[in-house]
C-alpha cells in the first residue's frame, strides 16, 4: 500500500473563511445535504465565483464534525484510475495493488474535494460511478474497497466552455446534486476582494473604500463569459493602487476642468454609490471626494494602468474574442 504521506490532506486551519451572507446561506444548504445523505455534491459556475473555497469550507467543517480526514485533489487529463482511485503499480520491482487518494478516503470514511472535476477525461469520470452508488465500492483484480458510511465527495468544476474541460457523462450526472454558483453580490464581492488583497499584500492596504468600490463596480460592468473578471482581479488592482500611492505626485489636474468636473463626479458617484438615479446632493458625498483625492494623488494614467494590469488586458486568453487594442479601448471607455 502507498505511504499515506503522499495523499493530499486538507488542513482546516488553512482554509479561508467564507465572506458574505449569500455564501453562508449556500454553505448551510450544502452542509445540510452532506449531513443528511451520502449524495455527492457538484459545485459549478464561472471562474472566480467561490466554488473551491466553498468546497474546502464544507470539507473542513464535515471533517471536524465527524472526526474524519479531509482530502483535496485536482483532476488532470493525465490521471488514471490507478493514480487517482485504485490500481496496480510497479513498486520495488513488483506489480502490487495500491490505493490512490480516493480509495484511501473511502476506507477512512473521510471527505474529499475533487477540484477541476471536468479537467480530465470522460473515461476517468465514469470510474466514479460505482463509488457514488449506494454501495460505494471500487475494485481492481481481486481487491475490493468499500467506503465507510461517513465517506463524502464534493466536486467542483467550470463547464465545458472553458478550455480543457469535458462534458459530464450522463450516467455520472444522474448521481450528482448540483449547486450552481454565480458571482457574488456587489457588497460580497467587494468584501472578498478586500480580504484577498489584505491577505496577499505585505503592506498595509491604504486604498480608500470609495476607490475599492469603483474598481469592483467597473469589473462587474465589463466582465462577460468571454472576459471572466472576478474578485481576484479586483484584489490585484487594490494592491497595485496601494503601491502606486507610495510614489504619487499629487499634481494631476484631471478633475479640475470646470467644463467637465460635474460630469466626471456624477459618473464616479453613480458607480461608487451603485445608483444611476443620482440626486445633486450625491455629488457632494464624501466618498466621491475620497476617490478624487486618491486618484489625483497617484495620477489618472497610473490609476488606469493599475486597473488594466490587474484585469488581464494584455494576456492572450483562449475564448477572448476581443484583441488587445479592443480591450484597451473598452477599458479606457469605462475606467474614468
Amino acid at each position: 500500500m502507498v505511504n499515506k504521506s503522499v495523499f493530499a490532506h486538507l488542513d482546516p486551519a488553512r482554509v479561508p473563511a467564507l465572506v458574505g451572507l449569500e455564501a453562508q446561506r449556500r454553505f448551510q444548504r450544502c452542509m445540510g445535504l452532506l449531513e443528511e445523505t451520502k449524495w455527492p455534491l457538484f459545485l459549478t459556475g464561472p471562474s472566480g465565483s467561490g466554488k473551491t473555497i466553498m468546497a474546502m469550507n464544507l470539507a473542513a467543517a464535515y471533517a471536524q464534525a465527524h472526526d474524519v480526514p479531509a482530502y483535496y485533489v485536482q483532476l488532470s487529463p493525465e490521471m488514471t484510475k490507478t493514480s487517482l482511485i485504485l490500481g496496480l503499480r510497479l513498486i520495488d520491482g513488483s506489480l502490487v495493488v495500491a490505493d490512490g487518494v480516493v480509495a484511501d478516503c473511502m476506507q477512512t470514511g473521510g471527505v474529499i474535494v475533487v477540484d477541476e472535476a471536468t479537467h480530465t477525461t470522460q473515461e476517468l469520470l465514469l470510474m466514479f460511478n460505482s463509488i457514488l452508488d449506494r454501495t460505494s465500492v471500487t475494485s481492481v483484480g481481486d481487491r475490493i474497497v468499500y467506503a465507510k458510511d461517513s465517506f463524502r465527495v464534493i466536486f467542483c468544476s467550470n463547464d465545458s466552455s472553458y478550455a480543457g474541460n469535458v462534458r459530464l457523462p450522463q450516467s455520472l450526472a444522474q448521481r450528482l446534486v448540483c449547486f450552481h454558483f454565480d458571482h457574488p453580490s456587489f457588497e460580497d464581492e467587494l468584501a472578498i476582494a478586500d480580504r484577498v488583497a489584505r491577505e496577499e499584500s505585505k503592506s498595509v492596504l491604504r486604498v480608500p473604500d470609495a476607490v475599492k468600490a469603483y474598481v469592483v463596480a467597473t469589473i462587474r460592468l465589463v466582465r462577460s463569459p468571454q472576459y471572466p473578471l472576478s474578485a481576484r482581479n479586483a484584489a490585484i488592482v487594490f494592491v497595485l493602487l496601494n503601491l502606486a500611492a507610495h510614489h504619487g505626485t499629487g499634481i494631476d489636474g484631471y478633475f479640475t476642468d470646470e467644463d467637465t468636473a460635474e460630469a466626471k463626479r456624477r459618473s464616479i458617484a453613480a458607480r461608487i454609490l451603485q445608483n444611476e438615479a443620482l440626486a445633486d446632493t450625491d455629488l457632494l458625498d464624501p466618498r466621491v471626494d475620497d476617490f478624487v483625492e486618491f486618484v489625483s494623488q497617484i495620477g489618472v494614467h497610473e490609476f488606469k494602468e493599475a486597473f488594466l494590469s490587474g484585469t488581464m488586458y494584455n494576456l492572450d486568453i483562449e475564448g477572448l474574442e476581443l484583441n488587445q487594442d479592443e480591450v484597451r479601448t473598452m477599458m479606457a471607455s469605462q475606467v474614468l
